[in-house]
């Protein structure tokens, strides 16, 4: 239903502050994460960090056993054609 719709990342407002944005500055998620990085601050006052894998989505066993049939299947089409030099 929402395939249409643009994707929103909040940002807090004091997290630009403190980033030390200049005037005339372009402010986007890639110029934010290179000026307020979290992990380098962190790493810098001697902090040790875990990163933990975000969860994985469930699906029913026979959805997962036809999209790993899916993915090997492709896989040989793909295998096929890269060696196949008259598909160039």
């Amino acid at each position: 239903m929402h395939a249409g719709l643009p994707k929103y990342i909040a940002v807090n407002l004091k997290d630009i502050e403190t980033a030390g944005f200049q005037d005339g500055d372009e402010v986007s998620l890639e110029t934010l994460k290179e000026k307020a990085s979290a992990k380098e601050k962190l790493e810098a006052a001697s902090c040790s960090l875990t990163v933990l894998p975000g969860r994985k989505k469930w699906v029913k066993p026979s959805v997962a056993k036809n999209l790993a049939r899916a993915e090997e299947y492709f896989a040989k089409k793909r295998a096929a054609s890269s060696s196949d030099p008259t598909s160039a």
